[in-house]
């Protein structure tokens, strides 16, 4: 038996202890694995030999049984390895394949079971995507991540036309600006993925405009997000996205509408002297921080339906003129509305004032619903222009008290006149 297993080692029958290792170790990476799978292959052949050599009378039969269970165990194991990777690598990149722009843009998605390693492996650089923007090329990104800042800020200047300019209605209280505004003709589409980077315009003389939709849903900004002075032509979508730091939108034109549902803002939130062309959702936001919506400008309805503001919000000095609901929104700390116009249906029914709410000056055009709120402490209405609650109508002023009333009238008309004919 000595000699037959020395015999096996010798045509190389029995594994090699060193090379499974070191397959093994390789096989930790996902082309690694592949070589792994190649040499149990190779031992499942091997058990084929040991076959072979039974018949030439070099093994005994026990030993064939055990190499056929065994060979048949390591093809298997082979074959389900293979088949899982074949499906892992199919499943992870959707659609595109490089973080590089081509003609037809920058396209990458990235499948929900990409595991961190291969979303690494694919990683988008902020340049690129400024890069492609000025090319005109759209930019369609899902599941990845975004290294380094975007910088719109290198983006060459053009002089506005007064085409481009004709959306946005004058306003003496905005500081002069020149006419230089930077243009984006494409798509900027960033879904469900994580922007490591600061997402940046800081011009302090010209524009940002967006020609194309903005949509941003389900992607988490580790860095802050400036996009002041910038014009939205289309919509922006920014539900369930997530602003770790600050969040500022500073005298913004959205001439689309705004989609702001379950997003959560960071530290600071800032929409100041922005203007709201079309609607404005804001459903089951979350405002972490301050959030500061001054001397903004909404034509559309405004939703912040079941939203919570976890620190001071200021809404002074602003003008709604459609419809406009904080149903069951909480305030935790102060809220402000001073100087604020309100023209359309405006609901506050069950919302919750944790802190101070001070609505002096404030102007309701229609009836408000203030009563039904719930408040921590008396709000401040100093000033504070409202309608008049309407009178409930009495009993007789309604029809069936008409005829009661013209009932009891011609009864004690019939009774003088019978105490009038018994007096004669």
């Amino acid at each position: 038996m000595r000699s037959v297993y020395r015999r096996d080692r010798a045509v190389g029958i029995g594994p090699n202890r060193g090379a499974l290792s070191r397959c093994w170790n390789a096989g930790r990476s996902s082309s690694g694995l592949l070589v792994f799978v190649q040499y149990l292959l190779v031992l499942h052949l091997q058990g084929e030999s040991l076959q072979r050599l039974f018949l030439s009378g070099l093994v005994s039969s026990p030993m064939v049984s055990i190499g056929r269970v065994l060979g048949g165990v390591v093809f298997a194991t082979a074959v389900a390895i293979s088949v899982d990777l074949s499906e892992v690598g199919a499943a992870c990149v959707v659609e595109g394949g490089s973080a590089s722009a081509g003609e037809a843009g920058l396209v990458l998605h990235l499948a929900p079971t990409c595991t961190q390693t291969e979303r690494e492996a694919h990683i988008v650089r902020g340049e690129i995507i400024v890069e492609t923007l000025e090319r005109g090329h759209p930019v369609d990104l899902v599941g990845v991540i975004v290294q380094e800042d975007v910088l719109f800020d290198r983006l060459v200047p053009e002089s506005a036309s007064r085409s481009s300019t004709a959306s946005e209605p004058p306003s003496h209280s905005k500081p002069a600006r020149s006419q230089e505004e930077r243009l984006i003709r494409a798509g900027l589409s960033i879904r469900d993925s994580v922007v490591q980077g600061a997402v940046r315009h800081r011009s302090v003389t010209g524009t940002l405009r967006f020609e194309r939709p903005v949509d941003l849903q389900g992607t988490r900004f580790k860095e802050g997000v400036d996009l002041s002075w910038s014009v939205f032509q289309e919509a922006v979508e920014l539900s369930g996205a997530v602003f770790e730091k600050e969040a500022h939108f500073v005298q913004g034109q959205f001439v689309g509408p705004l989609a702001c549902r379950e997003t959560r803002f960071g530290p600071s939130t800032r929409f100041h002297r922005s203007r709201f062309q079309s609607s404005m959702d804001c459903t089951g936001a979350l405002f972490d921080g301050t959030a500061e919506f001054l001397e903004v400008t909404s034509e559309q309805s405004v939703e912040f339906e079941r939203s919570r503001f976890g620190s001071g919000v200021g809404f002074s000095g602003s003008r709604f003129k459609s419809r406009l609901s904080f149903r069951d929104a909480i305030f935790s700390r102060e809220t402000f509305f001073t100087f604020t116009v309100f023209e359309g249906e405006t609901m506050f029914t069950g919302a919750q004032f944790l802190g101070a709410a001070d609505f002096s000056n404030a102007e309701f055009k229609r009836q408000d619903d203030l009563a039904r709120a719930r408040f921590d402490h008396p709000p401040l209405l100093a000033q504070a222009t409202r309608l008049e609650p309407p009178q409930s109508d009495g009993f007789f002023q309604t029809k069936n008290g008409q005829y009661v009333l013209t009932f009891g009238l011609l009864v004690a008309a019939a009774l003088l006149v019978a105490y009038a004919i018994k007096l004669k």
